[in-house]
């Protein structure tokens, strides 16, 4: 049987996209999107994280897929 989670989170902004896997969880893909600086959305894709799709104006091509959130540009700290 296969223990992989069926499910994944995958992060995009202009700049770049990630998803989590066994070796990066959401709160380390979160926190790098947010240093990044830029805006960025989340969403939750109902496969596994190394399974092939299309990527299509920034999202992902899986049926099922959830916009999570959409963060706005990180605010300059003082």
């Amino acid at each position: 049987m296969d223990n992989q989670p069926q499910q994944h989170f995958y992060v995009t902004s202009i700049a770049e996209w990630a998803v989590t896997t066994d070796k990066r969880d959401l709160r380390q893909l979160l926190n790098d999107f947010h240093n990044a600086g830029y805006p960025y959305d989340l969403f939750l894709v109902p496969c596994a994280w190394n399974t092939p799709y299309g990527i299509r104006q920034y999202q992902p091509e899986v049926e099922g897929t959830q916009l999570i959130a959409s963060f706005p540009k990180p605010k300059k700290r003082k």
